[in-house]
């Protein structure tokens, strides 16, 4: 339907019913309309958080042009099986519900995801002695929200996902008694504020949040998968792995190797091996581009044929060739915490995940020539480390918590002016006249 009543969808009563509880699960403010906030908490809690793109759900969906999505609005988007609204919305639907001692709704979370989280924190922090009382997590259930509870878990993965985060000393360890609620409670606040330094969005959450985990799987899933997204990313640029120079096209320099976000890096990567395999296919998406295993195999044979060979190819039942992949990483030695039902449902999260883990393990690119190395030193390379230099202001900015306002690269994310603006109305609200500010300027490229 339009604002106005017009159905312009053809939806069944069963869908709507769908689609109206994941509406109201993301309208906090329970006024029967989405703003851009609400909807930046909503891609936060499933895990796909881009500040780019909220005000652009926005811009498509809102069709009367008052600034915010009512839900009729919210069909009609979701009526674009390829739209970004609906993606979310699908999640939301098929996501677990968490019922209360009433029997009410409480929370959703996704079950696939929380066992997998488990097991990669099993595999990361398991054989850390302070942590030995939390260990293992059960990748059943909801354990991993119980252990997190003391802010103990969190702060060691903090600092797995970027290293010196926290100073461990002012972290309240478990000694012979479990921790004071006042002890909980500071540890907590400081994995709060760790976790946005490092650009967590901690929109809506608290240290009572992770105190109350169990209760609000959710937040928990959230924050989680924010941290393991930065923790296998990591390594994903030049300074790390100087090979990916292999990934260069003929038009660009290294500069703008430099700048591409990690997660787009992973997807070339992926696509050059593709393409160095003679395989027709490309990879757009960690979803439904992944989902049949066929670029899997061609990737794990292209990076490791000793161990992965292509027989996966000839299997029909998608769920046996997604073993058979899997069972591929783990034969090269890949750590493997994701399950084939996983690949077959084209969950993004867990196929990024898994992605990423192939990267870190075997690269499979060439190492960069005496030539190469000299040119990486040279000029270009010199405004390469210029462009890290602003990783910090970059960070400090995506910790300002504007609702849709997320930067990638510093320079070209703030070359019209916009983003300066909002920084500045964060830091001293009104100070912007926003009636006089061109919304859309013209920018161009130099």
């Amino acid at each position: 339907m339009t604002s106005k009543g017009a159905k312009r969808h053809n939806f069944s009563k069963e869908q709507v019913s769908e689609f109206r509880t994941a509406f109201k699960e993301w309208d906090s403010s329970r006024d029967g309309k989405l703003d851009v906030d609400e909807l930046a908490s909503a891609m936060t809690i499933l895990g796909d958080y881009d500040a780019s793109k909220v005000a652009g759900i926005v811009e498509v969906s809102d069709k009367n042009g008052d600034g915010v999505i009512d839900f009729n609005e919210f069909l009609l988007a979701c009526w674009n099986a390829n739209s970004d609204m609906r993606t979310m919305a699908d999640k939301q639907v098929n996501l677990i519900q968490v019922r209360g001692k009433g029997g009410s709704v409480m929370h959703t979370y996704a079950q696939e995801e929380m066992s997998a989280f488990a097991e990669h924190l099993n595999y990361v922090l398991g054989d850390v002695p302070d942590l030995a009382y939390l260990m293992p997590i059960n990748i059943d259930g909801i354990d991993l929200c119980n252990k997190i509870k003391d802010g103990n878990l969190l702060a060691r993965f903090i600092n797995e996902a970027e290293p010196d985060t926290i100073d461990l000393r002012a972290v309240n360890k478990r000694k012979k008694k479990d921790l004071s609620l006042f002890q909980i409670n500071e540890n907590n606040n400081i994995v709060v504020e760790a976790a946005k330094s490092i650009g967590v969005n901690t929109v809506n959450i608290g240290a009572g949040d992770l105190r109350d985990g169990a209760s609000k799987p959710h937040l928990v899933l959230g924050i989680i998968w924010q941290l393991v997204k930065i923790q296998l990313l990591a390594s994903i640029n030049l300074k790390a792995h100087p090979e990916l120079i292999r990934l260069l096209r003929d038009d660009e320099t290294l500069a703008d190797l430099m700048k591409m976000p990690a997660e787009q890096l992973l997807l070339r990567w992926f696509n050059y091996h593709l393409e160095q395999a003679g395989h027709p296919r490309r990879v757009k998406n960690f979803g439904r581009d992944v989902k049949d295993s066929e670029c899997y195999t061609i990737l794990l044979n292209q990076v490791c044929p000793k161990h992965c060979n292509k027989e996966a190819l000839m299997v029909e039942d998608k769920n046996k060739r997604a073993k058979m992949t899997l069972a591929n990483a783990k034969n090269s030695g890949v750590k493997v915490f994701i399950k084939p039902k996983d690949i077959v449902e084209g969950n993004e999260r867990l196929n990024l995940a898994f992605t990423a883990s192939v990267f870190n393990h075997m690269p499979g690119l060439d190492p960069p020539t005496e030539e190469e190395e000299k040119d990486f030193a040279g000029d270009d390379g010199r405004r390469c480390w210029r462009l890290a230099g602003g990783a910090c202001l970059r960070m400090w900015i995506n910790t300002l918590g504007i609702g849709d306002v997320y930067i990638n690269n510093l320079f070209d994310d703030c070359r019209d002016g916009l983003v300066l603006l909002k920084v500045l109305d964060k830091l001293q609200p009104g100070i912007v006249t926003w009636r006089k500010v061109e919304k859309k300027p013209r920018t161009g490229r130099s």
